[in-house]
Formats: C-alpha cells, sequence, structure tokens
C-alpha cells in the first residue's frame, strides 16, 4: 500500500488505464452525440463536416458506445476480483456515514462546524459521481438501444417510446456533460489537484487531508492481502464464474450491435412495364380522324394514361396515348413510410429532415434540400441512398423509380 517516498498507493495500473479509457469514450460519446443533438447550431455543422458527415458521426458514435459497454464488462470483473479475491473492503456502497459526512459537510461549508469531517478511502462526493455515471450508463445504454433497433422497439412497443428515448438520452447526455464540468472539474481540479489517476499516488499530507480514515486503516495494518496461495485458491473459483459471466454480457453486446437489421425491404419492388402508344397519323386527304388506341395499362396501379389531340402538318389529326409519371401520392410516399419516418418522420426530425409529408420531404434538413425537383443527382435524398451507408435503404428498383419521379418534375398528386 505505500509507494516510494513515503506516498500511499492508491490506484493499480489497471484501475488508471481504465479511468483514461473511460475518460476518452466519455468525451468522443458526448461531443459525437450533442453534436447530433443539436445539428442545426452553427458549431455542430462545422464538426459534423470535420468528421465526414453526419453518417460518419453517427458510426463514430456507435463504435465509441460499444467500447463503453465492453469497458463496463472489464470494470465489473476489476471490482468483483479486488472483492473476492484481494479481500478489500466494499468501500464504495454508500451508508449512513457518508449521509453523515454529507451532513458536516454542509455545516463546515455555512461556517457551522471547524472543520471537514474524517472520511475513508472513497468520500461521499467521490461516491455520488461514481453511482451517479452508473445511474447514466444504465439509462444510456437502454435508451440507446431503443434508439439503434427502433423497427424491433416499435414491433413490441408502443411506437412514442423511440422519441421518448431520444429525448431521455440527449438529456442524460447534457446532465453528464455538466455534471463532469461542475462538479468533478470541482472537486479534482480545482479545490486540489488530485494527481492520483496520473501516478497511483497520493502523498500523507494529502491522505491526512481527504482521507484520514483509510491512513489510519493503512498505519493500523487493518484489512491486509490475502496470501499468495490463498489469492490463488480464490482465483482458481473466481475465474471460471467471471469467464462465464463475461462471456454472457460480451454476448448481449454483440446482440445490442447486430439485433436488428434496419436495411430492409417494407415494400414490394414494383414490376417494370413501359406504358406508351405510338401517334398514330392519319393519311393525307383522309380529313377524319382516326379511332384512338385504347390506352396501355401498366401493371403498376398508379400508373394511368391520357390521351391529347396532335395536329399532324397537313391538317388532319392524329391521336396521341402517353403515360403519367408516378406521384408522391401515389408511389413514392410509401418508399419512406414507415421504414424512414420511425427516425425523420413529424414526431422525430434526426437532422431536421421530415419524410412523412411532401412539402417536408423537399424541403430535406441539415443536409440540404431533400427533394429537388427535376434533379435527382441534386436531392440530398438520392444521394444518401445511393452512397449505401444509411441504417435504413431502398431498394435498387426503388431508387430507380425515386430518381425517374424527381426528374420528371417530383408530382405531388
Amino acid at each position: 500500500m505505500t509507494a516510494m517516498r513515503g506516498d500511499i498507493r492508491r490506484f493499480s495500473v489497471s484501475d488508471r488505464v481504465e479511468h483514461w479509457v473511460q475518460m476518452i469514450v466519455f468525451v468522443v460519446l458526448a461531443v459525437t452525440g450533442l453534436i447530433q443533438r443539436y445539428d442545426g447550431a452553427w458549431p455542430s455543422e462545422r464538426l459534423i463536416d470535420a468528421l465526414g458527415g453526419i453518417e460518419m458521426v453517427r458510426d463514430i458514435h456507435r463504435v465509441v458506445a460499444t467500447i463503453l459497454m465492453v469497458a463496463v464488462v472489464y470494470h465489473l470483473g476489476s471490482a468483483f476480483y479486488r472483492r473476492f479475491v484481494l479481500d478489500r473492503p466494499r468501500s464504495m456502497l454508500p451508508g449512513a456515514v457518508d449521509a453523515r459526512a454529507l451532513v458536516a459537510s454542509i455545516k463546515y461549508t455555512f461556517g457551522r462546524a471547524d472543520e471537514p469531517p474524517s472520511q475513508g478511502r472513497f468520500t461521499w462526493e467521490e461516491k455520488v459521481e461514481y453511482w451517479s455515471f452508473v445511474w447514466g450508463t444504465v439509462i444510456m445504454v437502454t435508451t440507446g438501444f431503443l434508439l439503434w433497433n427502433p423497427i424491433a422497439t416499435t414491433a413490441i412497443l408502443p411506437g412514442q417510446l423511440v422519441p421518448t428515448a431520444k429525448v431521455v438520452h440527449g438529456g442524460e447526455a447534457a446532465l453528464a456533460v455538466l455534471a463532469i464540468i461542475v462538479w468533478h472539474s470541482y472537486h479534482v481540479h480545482i479545490r486540489h489537484f488530485n494527481k492520483s489517476m496520473v501516478t497511483g499516488n497520493l502523498s500523507r499530507h494529502e491522505m491526512a487531508e481527504y482521507h484520514p480514515l483509510e491512513l489510519a486503516s493503512i498505519d493500523a495494518g487493518e484489512h491486509p492481502l490475502p496470501t499468495a496461495e490463498e489469492r490463488r485458491r480464490r482465483l482458481m473459483r473466481f475465474g471460471p464464474a467471471y469467464g462465464v459471466l463475461s462471456v454472457v454480457l460480451l454476448a448481449g453486446v454483440y446482440l445490442f450491435v447486430t439485433f436488428e437489421e434496419t436495411s430492409i425491404e417494407t415494400i414490394e419492388p414494383q414490376e417494370q412495364v413501359e406504358a406508351f402508344a405510338p401517334v398514330e397519323t392519319l393519311p393525307p386527304g383522309m380529313g377524319t380522324t382516326a379511332a384512338p388506341t385504347p390506352p396501355t395499362t401498366a401493371a403498376a396501379p398508379t400508373t394511368t394514361a391520357t390521351t391529347p389531340a396532335t395536329t399532324t402538318t397537313d391538317g388532319t389529326t392524329a391521336t396521341t396515348v402517353a403515360a403519367a409519371g408516378d406521384t408522391w401520392d401515389g408511389v413514392v410516399a410509401a418508399f419512406f413510410d414507415p421504414r424512414c419516418t420511425a427516425c425523420h418522420g413529424s414526431a422525430v426530425q434526426t437532422s431536421g429532415l421530415d419524410l412523412s409529408s411532401y412539402d417536408t420531404a423537399l424541403a430535406g434538413g441539415g443536409r440540404g434540400a431533400g427533394v429537388v425537383p427535376g434533379d435527382a443527382a441534386a436531392s440530398t435524398i438520392v444521394q444518401i441512398m445511393e452512397a449505401g451507408d444509411h441504417p435504413a435503404l431502398l431498394s435498387a428498383e426503388e431508387v430507380v423509380l425515386l430518381k425517374e419521379w424527381i426528374d420528371a418534375g417530383a408530382a405531388e398528386g
């Protein structure tokens, strides 16, 4: 327990590596999550562009979230190892002593006590932060699963849970960032610059000031480590038990990540039938109108035909049969509902995009106009579908119909 120059060993190399991994993961998740939550703000737009676009931001967020879940599995093993193999006291569990220390701290802050309370290995402030992190992780993982798997969620639970999960997920993220900035920064960097997560040690002077009960316990020789033989015997039991637990938890992480295939076919591809009839022109001098050619009927239920009259150069009349194109109301809207509207609908507009109506689909979102009538290549919806990396994608046939509809003028109905 005692390090060089009279310092007290507080944290092992494993503890410190775990702390810094969690810190890096937290920062990346906070940045990539908040710029999605507030994607309309100019700092968010700049960061999204710098990171390679909104899809890349989402990929980074999800990869780092997976690392967080794996780190939690490791942390459980580390905590159980200290308790069941090294026989360390359960010093992080809150109790009545922490409630008394809280009251004593309030009295000291307002001048009602002469000195702060004496505390052990972890102060009540540190326990509040630790258990807040645990509570926040549970909330973020739960709501993250609902957002990561919206189709599976709405197949079992009410659809309102998806937008609710989005609000809770974003709110908890903002709360966690504020807690780190205010609570953690004050207690670790401002009130007292604690270097123990860098060096692993605290001086005896720091221990006497902030953890006097632990220092007294160390000096008294309380809670000695088990003998090497005893640790080996305990490890023989701990290893298989934690091995099974970690396999189960890591399998849960894998299911979390791969549970839902969002790029699915929800609409059967339509049979492509070319609907047209050639112009029939009467011979010169006839002076009468040819019998109209019956319109050709397409297999797609939304395709209709019209028969406008055409006048030839010699003054006679011919009949043309032409097919009207697909429309938003007839065909295109069904491509997006419900496949895309769970995240881009009237209730939730991820990236500011709403595909639940014709007007909002044309308006688009943070990446530009969703539909540019007459120009499919400039329409962001087409660009996203052709990129192929979006969680929900149209089929190749649907993309063709979508582009043809846009190039034909993007008729509403």
